[in-house]
């Protein structure tokens, strides 16, 4: 084969190359947001449905809610105030978002007129994951709600509970869509 040969296939083999690495980095999973970023994507106002099982520690039923969430100026917390219904009662309550970038932990306190609850949550970029723990009867029982994207403006959760860490009773599932865009930050 002759040079201009050899330069043709030189070329071929970058033209190639370029095309596949630009291939393989529009396919490339986006780089997952750290701190405070990775509750970005809570932002803005949601609609939910839920559906309830009958459980030692849930009533079946279906239950409805809208959640709007922002952030305060300061961006350290993700604020969301939350309203929802069962058909038969009418329910409100705020929760906090926020990271310690000291611990790098997350926590989501839950407000309610009866009191708060700091729940520890794993946050990452497909998923975030509540989880609390109580004592039933001398027993501990674990309760966990994982919340896992479909897409950024769509979620599907579910909760469940083990008293033994292996085996999970499913509480309640559920699916979320934004119907609003965060609001613009001040």
């Amino acid at each position: 084969m002759g040079a201009a040969g050899r330069t043709e296939e030189s070329a071929a083999l970058k033209y190639f190359l370029a095309t596949l690495l630009a291939a393989a980095s529009a396919f490339a999973p986006a780089r997952a947001a750290t701190g405070a970023a990775a509750l970005d994507p809570l932002a803005g106002t949601w609609e939910s449905t839920t559906t309830s099982n009958a459980t030692p520690y849930s009533k079946a039923g279906s239950t409805t809610a809208t959640t709007a969430c922002a952030w305060s100026t300061s961006h350290d917390y993700l604020i969301c105030q939350q309203s929802y219904s069962d058909g038969t009662h009418d329910a409100h309550d705020v929760a906090v978002y926020t990271y310690d970038a000291s611990g790098e932990k997350y926590h989501f306190y839950a407000i309610r007129a009866n009191g708060v609850s700091d729940v520890g949550i794993t946050v990452d970029a497909s998923s975030i994951m509540y989880t609390s723990t109580f004592t039933d009867g001398g027993k501990g029982v674990t309760v966990r709600t994982l919340n896992v994207w479909d897409d950024p403006d769509h979620y599907h959760f579910w909760t469940e509970y083990s008293s033994d860490g292996l085996h999970w009773t499913r509480m309640l599932t559920g699916n979320a869509h934004r119907t609003a865009p965060p609001a613009a930050s001040p």
